[in-house]
């Protein structure tokens, strides 16, 4: 019984350091990937390299032909090598990437990257996909002031107020505009939010109102006038040329004077 145990624990640390040295000789430079099958408790990935997960059938990834089951308590290990980023132009179109400052970190997947290190960016995506980094575009910040809203007061002084606020944009004219802080803008560009308006006399106002209806009311009163007497010139021509007309139908060259009576044939 004892040799029997003997054998078993011997086989089991045999094929533990087996599969080690083998998932060691072929574990990629880069990137990621699953180990054949360890000790759960042994096991790991190799020298500087992170593990990320583990799985009896490396998440369904595993070929059963070429990875057969695990015995028990052994698993694959998902290894991942860490690297600095590399430089690309993908990073800005992913909605899972990391801000720093003045770039992006993201995977070429745009997957979640992992970092390890913020102040080396040494990290890894879990896909296996290219930990990168992109510089972030060129931002620039301006004031944008809104139109004025109605004067609280029609004279004797009011105040009027609009909108005015910070917004940034992108050197990539595809990045529309977009809010930000105040303190993003210089404070000494910043345009006024409220001014003083209707700044004249109610008593000064009422008389400029009076004064623009007697204006209106004169310029009404001329070109009224006006027409009547157009008109008038316009009847008298016409009694003239009726008078003219009727002398003419009456009187004949000769000076005689032809009357038609009724009643003689």
């Amino acid at each position: 019984m004892a040799a029997r145990l003997f054998a078993f624990l011997f086989s089991f640390v045999l094929s533990f350091f087996s599969f080690s040295i083998f998932s060691s000789a072929i574990s990629p430079s880069s990137g990621c990937y699953w180990t054949a099958c360890q000790s759960k408790w042994l096991g790991g990935c190799g020298a500087g390299h992170v593990s990320a997960d583990q799985s009896d059938d490396c998440n369904g990834l595993c070929a059963e032909s070429t990875d057969p089951p695990c015995l028990p308590f052994h698993s694959h290990f998902h290894c991942c090598v860490p690297e600095t980023p590399r430089v690309t132009n993908k990073c800005v179109q992913c909605k899972s990437k990391l801000d720093f400052g003045k770039e992006y970190i993201c995977c070429t997947d745009c997957s979640d990257p992992t970092i390890m290190n913020k102040g080396t960016k040494l990290g890894y995506c879990k896909t296996g996909a290219d930990f990168a980094m992109q510089l972030k575009p060129q931002e620039t910040f301006k004031w944008v002031a809104g139109p004025w809203m109605e004067c609280s007061s029609p004279c004797d002084g009011g105040i009027r107020y609009r909108d005015v606020a910070c917004y940034g944009s992108m050197s990539d004219t595809s990045i529309k505009h977009y809010p930000v802080d105040d303190s993003s803008c210089s404070s000494h560009d910043m345009p006024p939010r409220q001014e003083a308006c209707n700044t004249q006399r109610c008593s000064e106002s009422v008389s400029t109102m009076l004064l623009d209806e007697r204006k209106k009311a004169t310029g009404m009163s001329g070109w009224l006038v006006a027409f009547i007497v157009l008109l008038g010139l316009t009847a008298t021509g016409g009694i003239v040329f009726a008078g003219y007309i009727y002398y003419q139908r009456t009187y004949s060259s000769n000076g005689f004077v032809y009357i038609m009576l009724e009643g003689y044939s």
